[in-house]
This record gives C-alpha cells, structure tokens and sequence, in this order.
C-alpha cells in the first residue's frame, strides 16, 4: 500500500475530507450520522494549493463524486457509504466507510469508524483509516475529539461547530484540526454547512496547512428519505 501524504486525504477528508467520507466536519470524521433509511448524494472537489484531493498525481484537478446512507438498529446506528475520484485522466480507486454510533449519556455520542477502504485498484490506494470519536454538546458549541491509525498516518482529531438560523434554515460553522505528517504536521480548515433546502446541503472550507498552500473544498450533498 502506498504510505498516506496527509493524514486524511479520505476527507473531501476527503475529506476527506477525505476519501469515502464519512459525517463529520471538514476534515474529521464525527459522531455524526446520516438519519435513518436517508441517502445523501455527494459531489466536490478542491481549488487551489496542493490539490490533495487529486486523483491523477499532484497538481492536477480532481471530482469526486458518491453517497452515504444511515440505519438505525437500537441502540446502534449505522452509517456507510462508497465513493471515488473521477479525472481527466485515470478515475478511482472506489473507496468504502462505515461508523456505528452509540449514545452513552444524555448530550454525549461515540462512534467508531473506518474509511478509506479501497474495494478497488487496491494498489493505488493508502491504507484503511481507522477512528474513534467522542462528541458533547455544550449549548453553546459541540465539541469533538478523536483519534485515528492509519499506516504513516495517525492522528490526533479536534473539532468545535454551532448552528445557526439565517433565513429559517440551519446553517453550521466549525472548525477542525487534524494531524499530517506522521504527527509531524497540522491541518486547521474552517467551513461551513448551510442547507439550502430540505433536499439540498452547500458546503465549502478552507484547508491551512503548517506548509504549503490554502486550498478549498466546495461540496453539494442531494439529500432523500425513503
């Protein structure tokens, strides 16, 4: 497997951001989880710096594109999903998520997760990324923290977000801070969330890495309950 360049690369991580990107903020992986028997259709990409979430080499521009669905099965709820890069040259690999959550005491989640799962050109592709992730609400702010392994690529995961109302819908701020490096780097990224409509969620944040350049990520997420 080839060894992961940042740390979560899955995110729109990928995440990750992020490969095969589970809920979460920017760049981590939350407790949070898509609602029971709803899909939520995706499409991103990067703009500026380094790319990373290109799928053909450095520096050159990437679309991803994929869903993920949740299901509740008391007292856990499940979430998964499968994405892949689609480029002008080269597309995939296919990539697969899944966390179960569980909620031990009134304001407080804990999930526990893997992305990042190739199911195809295994080759190209980093290691799994495996998580664990505590949530609370403090009324004020949630605010999360967690820890991921991945082969090159462990990392510590901090997380602070609020919601708003701006024209009766809900719109949510955060920021996030992961590890990159091998725990030898960061990566601050401050985003956004608005849903524009019951059907359709807008996100967009900006990645600051300790080295190289900003870049940002810009997201649309279909949401349908069936």
């Amino acid at each position: 497997m080839k060894k992961q360049t940042h740390t979560l690369a899955l995110y729109a991580l990928l995440t990750v951001s992020a490969l095969a990107t589970p809920s979460g903020l920017n760049n981590i992986p939350t407790t949070d989880t898509v609602p029971h028997r709803t899909v939520a259709v995706q499409a991103f990409s990067s703009f500026g710096g380094a790319n990373q979430f290109a799928a053909n080499g450095p520096g050159q521009h990437a679309f991803w594109t994929g869903f993920k669905t949740g299901w509740d099965f008391s007292p856990v709820h499940l979430e998964w999903g499968m994405d892949s890069p689609i480029g002008t040259a080269q597309s995939g690999p296919l990539f697969f998520q899944t966390k179960a959550r569980f909620e031990p005491w009134e304001g407080g989640m804990f999930v526990l997760g893997v992305a990042n799962v190739a199911l195809t050109d295994t080759g190209r592709a980093s290691d799994p990324f495996t998580y664990a992730m505590l949530s609370h609400d403090f009324e004020l702010f949630r605010f999360h923290a967690g820890y991921g392994l991945q082969t090159n690529g462990n990392s510590f995961l901090f997380g602070i977000d609020r919601n708003f109302k701006v024209f009766e819908r809900n719109l949510n701020l955060n920021a996030d801070l992961v590890q990159t490096r091998d725990g030898r780097g960061t990566i601050t990224a401050l985003g956004a969330k608005y849903d524009l409509s019951k059907h359709i969620v807008l996100e967009s944040w900006l990645n600051i890495p300790d080295r190289e350049e900003v870049s940002a990520i810009a997201k649309i997420n279909f949401v349908f309950t069936f």
